[in-house]
């Protein structure tokens, strides 16, 4: 006799197996998701760097092409474009839904912002308009030559048949410039001038002395040697007397002298992009032009206290100025400036394990310039250490006339690129093995450079820095990126002239004028990548604020130093939501 319990027991047995496949069939959705997501990741990574070999061997990449440079004609650009489209795409399909709480969607929230920022940015038209002092293809053809791997005859082969295509390159570059003429866009007229006296330090040089020659130096094959010093005297110098030539006498008097991408079509919508794309934020141009002139007054009180106390005056730049006149003439030679940071590195490594709970092996030094670098304005930079661990991190410093280098800065520069800043950061990037590949080249502005900006203030709460004198470089640094906060949207958006820039950086920074022009041009040239250092540390420093105020007694630095670099790079909204996670499971 069938029962009333048999019953509720089938209609019981019946709901377990229906909540069994549903469960297995999400299961199936997510795995699958989270497979498609690493096939994109892996598939963009391999795409990126082939198109890319320039980067993947700045990098260390043991894959980096090293037989040929980037393809910069049209076409290849407009396919390139078509496969960044075709990867969003293939993103966007994906059920999001199925990764969340994953490293999947980590990358995923990435790869999909950096894919949709490239699309943003086409309206820009960069490659039509490319005469750049600090990242033009003669900066790094020089990087480049630095780091080609040479000494067997296998990567002997490699570099020759690199080198040898650097006048097509060249020759791609100049017609993309002529299309530009014809399409009303145009590089600025200082740049321009930049650029033509940086290309007249180079191809001037002896062959042994051009930085194109730096790989072969390293080799002790006498024929390579020969080879090379052919190719550079048939190819390489005439590609650049060639660029010269057609800057100085078809560019130059063409060039646009309002300096503002807003001359640009499309100039507004242009520029509201690369600061997307440069800061992860989306935020106005006149919220970040307020915001850079009311953090530069509390500064300036900052300054005033440094500077009554020391020199018995108040107002920034007279501070700034008697710092810097008072610390001229204390090196001597390039090796004084080498030697006194790394002086500064030393001590920095000494205490870093009590603010941070993870050190990267990874070596960080200090190399200097080449000549025609430091010449015109290199303020310094930092170069990633190999994905093999044989070459190191590298912070790459000015050494140019060393008797006239005020070492204000010296330290809090040094802070800033290497430990705890940027080498720190990317090294320990570099060794996370817990997200797939591709997240350690997804690199963003606000994030990266915000934290290397938040490092020089960490400096002096590690109790780093020499002196007051010292302290000021601090400040001035950081009167610099809230300059730019003033300085960038002026550029590109009120009209403000080339000049005007640099009275203001003059007024509020203690840098070199030779350093100050340089600084301008990079800001004409690279919209919006300069607000993104400060709007970076103001959101790192909000999140401090706001852990310290929820955990109180037990807030830890370490730890919050864990949280905010554990997953690499992030956007800034994304790691707004990864400390905001955090502070739920640590709150008492």
């Amino acid at each position: 006799m069938f029962k009333l319990s048999d019953y509720f027991s089938i209609i019981g047995y019946l709901i377990l197996i229906f909540l069994a496949q549903g469960v297995s069939a999400h299961m199936n959705s997510a795995s699958q998701s989270k497979a498609k997501l690493s096939e994109i990741a892996s598939q963009y990574e391999k795409a990126f760097f082939e198109r890319n070999p320039e980067l993947a061997l700045f990098w260390g990449r043991n894959d980096a092409a090293l037989d040929r440079f980037i393809d910069k004609s049209q076409k290849a650009i407009a396919a390139w474009q078509r496969k960044e489209d075709n990867f969003l795409k293939e993103l966007n399909a994906i059920a999001v839904a199925d990764l969340w709480g994953t490293p999947e969607f980590h990358t995923y929230q990435l790869l999909k912002q950096t894919l949709e920022n490239e699309q943003a940015i086409r309206i820009c038209r960069d490659d039509l308009w490319a005469v750049n002092p600090l990242w033009g293809w003669h900066i790094m053809a020089g990087i480049m030559a630095e780091k080609q791997p040479v000494g067997t005859p296998e990567n002997r082969l490699l570099a020759i048949a690199r080198w040898q295509t650097l006048g097509k390159l060249v020759d791609d570059e100049i017609t993309n410039l002529k299309l530009g003429v014809k399409e009303g866009y145009c590089a600025p007229k200082p740049v321009v001038e930049r650029v033509i006296k940086q290309l007249a330090l180079i191809k001037n040089l002896p062959i042994e002395d051009s930085p194109f020659f730096e790989f072969a130096k390293r080799d002790g094959d006498i024929e390579f040697k020969k080879q090379i010093a052919l190719i550079i005297e048939q190819t390489i110098n005439p590609a650049l007397v060639r660029y010269a030539a057609y800057l100085q006498n078809e560019y130059l008097p063409v060039a646009r002298t309002k300096v503002g991408v807003s001359a640009l079509h499309n100039g507004e919508q242009c520029y509201k992009a690369k600061i997307l794309k440069e800061t992860t934020l989306s935020i106005h141009p006149d919220s970040i032009f307020e915001f850079g002139k009311a953090h530069m007054q509390q500064l300036e009180r900052e300054v005033a206290i440094i500077g009554q106390r020391k020199y018995g005056i108040k107002a920034m730049s007279d501070v700034f100025k008697e710092a810097k006149k008072q610390s001229l003439n204390f090196f001597k030679s390039e090796q004084d400036i080498i030697d006194y940071n790394q002086a500064a590195l030393i001590k920095a490594n000494a205490k870093i394990e009590t603010w941070f709970d993870f050190v990267p092996k990874a070596q960080g030094i200090i190399k200097p310039y080449p000549l025609h670098r430091a010449q015109t304005g290199a303020a310094g930079e930092y170069h990633p250490p190999s994905e093999d661990g044989q070459r190191p991190g590298i912070f790459y410093i000015n050494t140019y006339q060393p008797q006239m280098k005020s070492r204000i800065d010296q330290e809090a520069t040094l802070f800033h690129e290497l430990v705890p800043g940027h080498h720190y950061q990317i090294a320990r990037q570099l060794e996370n093995s817990h997200h797939l590949n591709i997240d350690k080249y997804l690199w963003n502005a606000g994030f990266g450079e915000g934290w290397a900006l938040y490092s020089e203030r960490l400096a002096d709460e590690m109790g780093l820095y020499h002196d007051d004198v010292s302290r000021l470089g601090m400040l001035s640094n950081e009167a610099l990126r809230t300059a730019r906060l003033v300085v960038d949207p002026g550029l590109h958006m009120q009209n403000w002239s080339r000049q005007q820039a640099i009275d203001y950086l003059k007024q509020h920074t203690a840098m070199e004028e030779h350093i100050i022009e340089a600084e301008v041009d990079r800001y004409i040239m690279m919209p919006g990548q300069a607000t993104s250092y400060m709007l970076g540390k103001r959101e790192i420093d909000n999140l401090r604020t706001l852990a310290k105020s929820r955990l109180a007694d037990k807030f830890d630095i370490r730890q919050f130093h864990n949280q905010v670099l554990k997953n690499g790079t992030v956007t800034l909204p994304m790691l707004r939501s990864q400390i905001e996670a955090w502070l739920k499971v640590a709150s008492p």
